[in-house]
């Protein structure tokens, strides 16, 4: 009798065992700055295992990928390598991961989570890949970010106006140079990821502007 209580807690030991990851397992989006033309596919992938294939993008965040573990690589297919080492937060479920490009032909992945409530719909996630400090006006609110720093921005000043003033610039040695004046759309259920890097072609600091729709929280009376 004694054995046979023995293997039943030892079972039921090894089922709880088994069964925990599942309910604690991260889902991450990703967004890439850019993107070579000749990345290909990638996955992600651990000691023990690997998700399946799927396209990065950086015109959109990506579709939920489950990691394989809290710290996982970013494997391109086709070129047999790591491209990038993730490591997410001990806390939470959710995260965005923004893959900044190096210059080591890789990328420097920043984490952020999903469901952060200091960026919400209506602000602008900003970062600065560039090799000089970048300027910013966003209705009444002004933003000045260093090389290699990040920042988010919720404009202000706009009141119950469609559209807010946009001026974006860069700070040279001997002055500041716009690089462009528009009029952004007021949304709450938008929020924006800016990029700042130098072009290639032209040796210049330019932007990349993506867009995310977050789904609107329903109403509690509603769900009811």
């Amino acid at each position: 009798m004694k054995t046979l209580i023995t293997f039943a807690v030892l079972l039921t030991t090894i089922t709880i065992t088994i069964a925990a990851p599942k309910k604690d397992q991260a889902e991450v989006r990703f967004l890439a700055e850019r993107i070579p033309r000749n990345l290909g596919k990638v996955l992600l992938s651990s000691e023990e295992s690997r998700s399946d294939p799927f396209d990065l993008p950086m015109n959109n965040l990506s579709p939920p990928q489950k990691p394989p573990a809290r710290v996982f690589s970013l494997w391109a297919v086709d070129k047999k390598t790591s491209i990038a080492t993730v490591k997410l937060p001990e806390v939470g479920k959710s995260f965005v991961v923004i893959l900044i490009p190096s210059a080591k032909g890789t990328y420097d992945p920043l984490v952020i989570p999903f469901n952060n409530t200091n960026f919400k719909g209506g602000d602008v996630y900003f970062h600065n890949n560039a090799n000089k400090p970048i300027l910013g006006l966003l209705g009444k609110t002004k933003m000045s970010l260093a090389p290699g720093k990040a920042t988010i921005v919720t404009p202000s000043g706009y009141g119950d106006k469609r559209f807010y003033h946009v001026m974006l610039g860069v700070r040279e040695a001997d002055a500041n140079r716009v690089i462009k004046s528009m009029k952004w759309p007021v949304s709450k259920t938008m929020r924006n990821y800016v990029f700042f890097y130098v072009d290639p072609r032209k040796n210049r600091i330019t932007f990349r502007a993506v867009d995310e729709f977050m789904q609107p929280k329903k109403d509690p009376a509603e769900v009811n």
